[in-house]
This record gives C-alpha cells, sequence and structure tokens, in this order.
C-alpha cells in the first residue's frame, strides 16, 4: 500500500481525535501533537501553543507540556505536521500549486513562535489565539452556529485572519505549514534527530526531480531530508521510482 494511503488512514484519525468530545468524553490532560484549538465545542486534547502561553502568563514551568512536546520531537518531528495535524490536513486538500519554498520566509514560523511567546509575557494574554485560522475554524465558526458566539470585532478579525490563510493556501501548497505556524516551528527543531526520518541513498539516486514535483513543501527531498521544512510525508518517497527515498522509523544510521 502507498504511503499517501496510509497517510489519509492517519490524517483522519487526527481529524476524529480532534472532534472526539462529540461522543461525550470531556476535557483530558493529553496534548495534542499538532495545532488544534482547545476552545473548540468537542476538543478533548489540549493545544499546545496555548497551553505555553497560559505557562507563560501564570508563571508556571510547563513541565508536563515540555515533557509531551519533547516525546513528540523525537518520536517524529514535523511528522506530525504530514501525518496527524487536523489544519495540515486542510492545507492537504488545498494543495492545488506546488511551488519552490522561500527560503528566507520559511523562517517565519519562528517569528510567530517568538512573538506568540514573548506576547503571552508581555501581554499577560494568549494573543495568539485570537489570530489562530485553526481557532477561526473550529471555535468561532462553531460556536456562532451553537447560538454562543456573535458577529463582533474578534469574530471578524477571526475570519479576517483564517481567509488571509486560505487564500495562501491555495496559491501556495503548504502555506500555513511553510511560513507561519508556531507548532510546526517546534517540532522542526526535532527534525534531524527523530526516529521517524528520511533516508536517501545518493548511489541510487539520477536527481530526475521527480521528488521535487511531488513535494507540498517545495524542498528538494534528495538534497533537504533533513531540511526544518520537511513533514515527512512519503509524497517523495512514492514518486521515486528507483527507491533511493525511503521513510523510516528507526534510529538513524551513522554516515
Amino acid at each position: 500500500m502507498r504511503l499517501s494511503t496510509w497517510r489519509r488512514v492517519t490524517q483522519g484519525g487526527g481529524v476524529l481525535l480532534s472532534l472526539f468530545g462529540a461522543t461525550g468524553i470531556g476535557m483530558t490532560h493529553i496534548l495534542f501533537p499538532g495545532l488544534h484549538c482547545y476552545a473548540c465545542p468537542w476538543a478533548i486534547t489540549v493545544c499546545p501553543i496555548g497551553l505555553l502561553q497560559n505557562t507563560i502568563i501564570f508563571g508556571i514551568f510547563p513541565f508536563f507540556g515540555l515533557g509531551a512536546i519533547l516525546a513528540y520531537g523525537l518520536a517524529a518531528g514535523r511528522g506530525f505536521c504530514g501525518w496527524f495535524c487536523p489544519f495540515g490536513t486542510i492545507n492537504d486538500l488545498l494543495a492545488f500549486r506546488k511551488r519552490r519554498i522561500r527560503r528566507t520566509a520559511s523562517y517565519g514560523k519562528y517569528v510567530v513562535l517568538v512573538g506568540t511567546l514573548v506576547g503571552a509575557w508581555a501581554l499577560a494574554d494568549t494573543a495568539f489565539c485570537k489570530l489562530c485560522p485553526a481557532a477561526s475554524l473550529e471555535s468561532s465558526i462553531p460556536y456562532l452556529f451553537l447560538g454562543v458566539a456573535r458577529v463582533n470585532r474578534p469574530f471578524l478579525v477571526h475570519m479576517a485572519t483564517l481567509g488571509a490563510t486560505l487564500v495562501g493556501m491555495v496559491l501556495v501548497a503548504r502555506f500555513w505549514c511553510r511560513y507561519l505556524c508556531p507548532m510546526g516551528g517546534i517540532l522542526s527543531l526535532f527534525n534531524r534527530v527523530s526516529l521517524l526520518h528520511l533516508r536517501w541513498e545518493p548511489a541510487k539516486c539520477t536527481e530526475c526531480g521527480a521528488c521535487t514535483k511531488v513535494c507540498p513543501m517545495g524542498i528538494e527531498p534528495h538534497r533537504e531530508h533533513d531540511d526544518h521544512n520537511c513533514i515527512k510525508c512519503g509524497a517523495c518517497v512514492d514518486a521515486c521510482s528507483l527507491d533511493s527515498l525511503t521513510l523510516h522509523c528507526s534510529p538513524r544510521r551513522r554516515p
């Protein structure tokens, strides 16, 4: 079975977990391994970015949050972006234009991450949550239809950020994941050491470019398979007829 098929299954699992509160189960202490708003009416998991902001606001060291993020990072790095994150799945569904990544702009996710944490400290507020497009989609819109929220300035701000993000996704594949996602920024720090990783065998590679054409993140997988932008989705593995790229979940071999 192709990796793309397995990936759709796990992405479906991510969507189900994000909405599992519809079964009647209440909030848990599980940290979601991606960007998912814990204000969603059907959420049972905690948003890592929201948790980090709140621990800064209340002056609490996030032992549990950092421990969970460390575990996720060492297990798969940005693999959770490609295989599990519901907002990443939406990025995939709108990924019509696979452009080369703008290297400088791709560091924007770290700027957003630092700005989010500094903003929580300076403003004593979860400022990122008021702009987060995932929150717009998973909380603002559902609560409007449930009659809890109303159309006011905060709601319109959320709709504006969501609309701009969706347009970006249509124009550039995985736009949010490439340039703005703070959770992707955190997980990318583990990309070179995580158990889930791409392995490239240069002896088998003819540099035909087939992997580059299908990469939703706009990188050259055969040259940048450990890059902070790689979400380890496996699209390049499916496209490579020479098996020079393979996806592994094991300790890395020494060069």
